[in-house]
């Protein structure tokens, strides 16, 4: 990483300035694309294939969800790892935990199309008859990132307190930020001493949250994606997830960055090309872990050549589904691995948003090419509207959350000592 280019912060400065007002085209955008996707949603269940939909409508529910987790945890490993050079960056992960509670409730009302999407909905899987049972199963995942919700909750809530009590002895600051002056995040304050203490709490609190983020979404990801099919199975599903899920929200992260410094001068001031050239050096690094864990699956089982295994990767490298799939490597892992070598692109912001947004599409097609296939085998359905609409939908609710966050919340951590240029820390 480039450590030796922080960005100096003013934070009298910034405390002077306003907070990130939305974009109002970007705005209204966003509202037509959560209505849209309702009015996809009502004309989705009494108008088109039932299988089809909730096809189409877990794939969405598995990509916001992998990218709203993965880009909270993206703020867990800055604190973890003190990333000095990141100060500014923090803030735009945090805001993701807006969007993460509309995220798990979109994945749980899969329930309501379970029978179209599980076999285990509708008949025993062999051998876990009572382990997968359908309310059994959706219960334990109720309990199980609603846990992990409010871990991520407590984390973004310390960092908040603390800047909330920071920005409570600032006169000029008070009606700058209206939401930190929550009198729930200012209880029982002690003065500008806690804001060490709270640092400390979080830098013992993110690992455990990485420990059980990783353990719920591989649960997650064996119970209610690879169970989807009831012979194939792999102990490498999980961690394929949950890093592709960092993997994502590293790329969000930039994007939102690149966004917000061209939206708002204030912001501008408090970031740099460097830091974009650390964010992409992170997007390579979990570009080739992604790789690697792909060949850690697919080499085992290909030179196995055991049915239970190969059946699986069989319906989608043959076939109807063989081009998308190898869309889906070269978005992931070919393309951006190359791109990303390149430290004149990732300083590039056009360039890097380019190679962005490929990758993200690739992950879209990641989740579509996982589910869609032990839906429809031997075709690719036809109508990508439903798809599109849905998309949209979930956009717009994200985008719309991402917004009112930085219009009520400082975009940057002003209390955070590294903030302030105490590199020591």
């Amino acid at each position: 990483m480039s450590h030796a280019n922080y960005v100096k912060v003013d934070v009298e400065e910034v405390l002077k300035t306003n907070a990130i007002e939305p974009c109002k085209k970007l705005r209204l955008f966003f509202i037509v694309g959560a209505c849209i996707g309702l009015l996809t949603v009502v004309l989705g269940l009494l108008f088109t294939d039932a299988k089809h939909f909730w096809g189409v409508y877990y794939t969405n529910s598995l990509f916001w969800m992998g990218l709203a987790f993965g880009g909270l945890v993206t703020s867990l490993i800055f604190q973890i790892v003190r990333a000095k050079w990141a100060a500014t960056l923090r803030r735009v992960s945090e805001a993701n935990i807006l969007f993460a509670p509309f995220a798990v409730l979109f994945v749980l009302l899969s329930y309501f199309g379970k029978d179209h999407l599980f076999p285990w909905a509708t008949a025993p899987m062999p051998g876990r008859e009572w382990w997968m049972q359908p309310n059994f199963v959706y219960a334990r995942f109720v309990v199980l990132l609603i846990l992990l919700l409010v871990l991520f909750k407590i984390f973004t809530k310390l960092s908040f307190r603390s800047d909330a009590g920071f920005l409570s002895s600032k006169e000029g600051a008070k009606d700058t930020w209206k939401a930190m002056a929550c009198k729930c995040l200012l209880k029982k304050w002690k003065g500008d001493e806690e804001i060490k203490s709270l640092q400390v709490k979080m830098s013992c609190l993110a690992p455990a949250i990485v420990f059980v983020y990783a353990i719920t979404y591989s649960l997650f990801s064996f119970e209610m994606v690879m169970s989807m099919n009831t012979i194939w199975y792999s102990n490498m599903f999980g961690a394929f997830h949950f890093v592709g899920n960092v993997s994502m929200g590293w790329a969000v992260l930039a994007l939102t960055v690149i966004y917000l410094s061209n939206h708002s001068k204030d912001f501008a001031k408090v970031v740099n090309k460097d830091q974009l050239w650390d964010l992409g050096k992170l997007q390579f690094g979990f570009t080739m872990l992604w790789g690697y864990l792909f060949f850690s699956q697919y080499m085992p089982q290909w030179y196995g050549n055991l049915p239970e295994e190969t059946a699986w990767m069989l319906t989608r490298v043959r076939g109807e589904w063989m081009p998308m799939s190898y869309f889906v490597f070269s978005c992931c892992f070919v393309i951006p691995f190359i791109l990303l070598l390149s430290e004149d692109l990732k300083k590039t912001p056009w360039a890097y948003v380019s190679t962005i947004v490929i990758i993200l599409t690739g992950y879209w097609f990641e989740k579509y090419v996982t589910v869609m296939p032990e839906l429809f085998p031997n075709s690719i359905p036809s109508d990508f509207l439903i798809g599109i609409g849905l998309f949209l939908g979930f956009l717009g609710i994200y985008g719309l959350c991402i917004q009112s966050f930085f219009k009520n919340f400082p975009y940057i951590p002003v209390s955070h000592p590294i903030t302030s240029g105490k590199t020591d820390w």
